[in-house]
């Protein structure tokens, strides 16, 4: 099962706004996940797939459980 592009855009841009409401630029971020600041970009472009452990250290560093962040993720 794929996910459809406005899913993936879902999760990107719910990973940028709560990225933004932490008062993170996307190289602080990136920084602080230990990731490329471009890698980071595609991701919030949604031009990349995450994987679970992605996901996972993305959640770490906006400081949310995944649970809490696939809830969300959810109501939108």
């Amino acid at each position: 099962m794929q996910i459809s592009k406005s899913e993936l855009e879902l999760i990107s841009e719910l990973i940028k706004e709560l990225r933004k409401k932490k008062g993170l630029s996307q190289e602080e971020f990136s920084h602080l996940i230990n990731i490329d600041r471009k890698y980071a970009s595609l991701i919030e472009k949604g031009d990349r797939n995450l994987s679970i452990l992605m996901l996972l250290k993305i959640t770490k560093g906006l400081g949310i459980s995944l649970g809490d962040f696939l809830k969300i993720e959810s109501i939108i």
